[in-house]
Order: C-alpha cells, then sequence, then structure tokens
C-alpha cells in the first residue's frame, strides 16, 4: 500500500472521491494476487471482514487489537463507479472461416469496469485517515469489482441488486452486522474467539478515539501495540466459547475491568514520570545557577549551600532527596500498556 500513497498527489488527496478511485485502479492488476495470498496464508490472524461502510472507523479500531492483518470490504452494495475500460477483440478470427461465421473475430466490444461501494466519498476518507494502518499491512481495503458490456448513451450496464454477495471467493470470513460478528468460513476457530467478543467488549480508551489518532498512535508506538494484542488474544482465548451469553456477558466485563485497572495504575506512573521530569529540569537550572555562581561570586555560592542545609535540618540535604524522587522511571513506560495510556491521553484531547 505504500506504492498507493506514495503515488498519492496532494491534489488527489484534497478529493475523497479521487482518492478512493485512484486506490481501486491501483489495486486491481493485484487484487487476484492478494486474494491467493490471503487464501494461502497459514496465520489464524489474518482474517477477511465485510461490514457496512458506516461501521468501518468502529472495525478498524477494534479488530487489529487482536488480528495481524484485516482485509475490509463493505458487502458490495451500492451503484458502480467506473474506474476505465478494456477492449474484448472477441473470438480469435477462423482462418479457414468465412468472414461471417462466429470465430471471424465479428463480436469484439469494449468493457468497462468498475468499483461497487455505497459511498466513494466516505471510502476514500477512510482511506487517508487509516493511513498509517494500510501502510503497515494491518488493514487493507478490498473492492468489489464489476465489469460490462458498453451500452449506448448509458455507460456500465447496471450491476444487479444483491443485498449481500455470495464472497465466492472465500475472501471474507466474518460478516459484521449490528456491531457483532458472524462466522462465514467456520474455518478458523481461533480468529473466530477473539474477532468476535473485541466488538463487543467495552474497551473506553478508544470509545472517544478519532481513527486518524488510532492509526497514528499504532504506527507511532508498533513495539507496545505487538505487546498489547499479544495480551488480547490470550485474554480472549482463555474465555469459554461455550458461556451462554450472560455468561459470556460477565466473562468480557471481567475482562474490561483488568484492562482498566491497568490502564489506571499506568496513568498514575506516568503522572509521576511527568512530575519527576519537571524536577529534573528544575535540577538542571539549579546546577546551572550554581556554576555561575561558583565563577563569579564563590561566598554567594556558599552561602546558598547554608541555606538548603539548614532547610534541610541538617539532614543528608535537600536536593538529594529531590534527585531520588526525580530518578523514577515507570515500570509500564514501554510495555503493552505505555499504548494504551497514549490512546487514552490522545483521545481526551
Amino acid at each position: 500500500m505504500n506504492e498507493f500513497y506514495d503515488a498519492l498527489l496532494k491534489e488527489e488527496r484534497a478529493s475523497v472521491e479521487d482518492v478512493a478511485l485512484k486506490y481501486a485502479r491501483t489495486l486491481r492488476p493485484t487484487y487476484d494476487y492478494l486474494l491467493s495470498a490471503k487464501f494461502a496464508s497459514t496465520t489464524p490472524y489474518y482474517v477477511g471482514l465485510s461490514s457496512d461502510l458506516g461501521s468501518f472507523t468502529h472495525v478498524t479500531k477494534r479488530v487489529p487489537l487482536v488480528t495481524d492483518t484485516v482485509l475490509l470490504s463493505d458487502h458490495g452494495v451500492g451503484p458502480v463507479h467506473e474506474l476505465g475500460e478494456s477492449w474484448d477483440p472477441g473470438p480469435a478470427p477462423d482462418p479457414q472461416g468465412d468472414a461471417l461465421s462466429p470465430a471471424s473475430g465479428v463480436g469484439s466490444s469494449t468493457r468497462r469496469y468498475g468499483m461497487v461501494t455505497r459511498d466513494l466519498a466516505e471510502l476514500g476518507q477512510w482511506l487517508l485517515d487509516a493511513e498509517p494502518l494500510l501502510r503497515a499491512g494491518l488493514v487493507w481495503y478490498g473492492p468489489v469489482f464489476y465489469e460490462g458490456r458498453v451500452q449506448m448513451h448509458t455507460g456500465l450496464r447496471g450491476r444487479p441488486a444483491d443485498p449481500i454477495p455470495s464472497f465466492s471467493d472465500r475472501s471474507i470470513d466474518f460478516l459484521v452486522d449490528h456491531g457483532r460478528a458472524v462466522d462465514l468460513s467456520r474455518i478458523k476457530p481461533i480468529a473466530c474467539r477473539v474477532v468476535r467478543p473485541i466488538l463487543e467488549i467495552d474497551l473506553p480508551f478508544i470509545d472517544g478515539l478519532s481513527l486518524t489518532d488510532f492509526a497514528q498512535v499504532t504506527s507511532e508506538e508498533f513495539d507496545s501495540y505487538r505487546q498489547f494484542r499479544d495480551f488480547m488474544r490470550s485474554r480472549l482465548l482463555e474465555l469459554d466459547d461455550a458461556l451462554e451469553a450472560v455468561d459470556s456477558q460477565v466473562a468480557l466485563e471481567r475482562v474490561a475491568l483488568s484492562i482498566r485497572d491497568e490502564l489506571n495504575a499506568t496513568t498514575a506512573e506516568m503522572e509521576t514520570a511527568a512530575r519527576s521530569r519537571v524536577l529534573n529540569r528544575s535540577g538542571a537550572v539549579l546546577g546551572t545557577t550554581s556554576a555561575i555562581l561558583a565563577a563569579v561570586r564563590p561566598d554567594a555560592l556558599q552561602g546558598a549551600l547554608a541555606a538548603s542545609a539548614t532547610i534541610a535540618a541538617g539532614a543528608t540535604g535537600l536536593w538529594p532527596t529531590i534527585q531520588a524522587f526525580a530518578d523514577h522511571k515507570p515500570a509500564r513506560a514501554n510495555g503493552k500498556w505505555h499504548y494504551v495510556w497514549v490512546l487514552q491521553k490522545r483521545g481526551a484531547h
């Protein structure tokens, strides 16, 4: 996907419809290969989801928390948006036949191809907002292509109305309907046990977060993100898939509570670390001031040190105590909870 985004001009980015159309044109030559690679993948965490376009943001902020790669499609429902045309030469001429035989080459035609989607603008905006995720290979969009003959004055022949596509290419494993994932393939039981609950569990640290911020933080804090992803997989796989609906919700709430507890602890540590950085900066100012006093007025420096000793009541001195506090570093600064903390902090602004 880097090739697509690198070639996206500033003027094209200004038009979200053009972004969507260029994405489809760029992807079409390699689309079959990408689908084959997805089908041949042995990882249980490469999944295909079909969702209503209006739910793309919700799905994109949640499913990557448990998967390696998400192929996202939007049901293939909506009008056909033309992308280009190709020449169909028809059957090859029959050298031994007459000019009007079926194999004479008569019947050549121009065929136009397009992409089926409900809203080009909404799709284009999603492609821009989720750019860091697509560049990292965490998510990509699978267009539904359609090809038809040119009709005089009307262009591409309309696509028959179809409420839900058949997904005969087997690229889609889950259908997301009203926020819940329905397992279509039944060949990825491990993925099913993490994808379905991640769409339902309470995750307040991403609820108020824009997709742009989520994608940026995930890209910038990638190591911490991967650690949190492993944690989420582990916790969700521990859930009993045979639980009744009520018991399943209780189990999900327990996981959500444990996440909130860890997030609160991380927030407390980060606030302590922020205060320590302020003290470190104060120490730098004190050290600079001391150096100037020592060079210019040694007597003033001795007076300042005497005052500090008096304030510290003759103990080890004020600054060693401050420095000991300032040297505190949060244990969670680089772990899985750092990613969650940054997401929450970004969403609060």
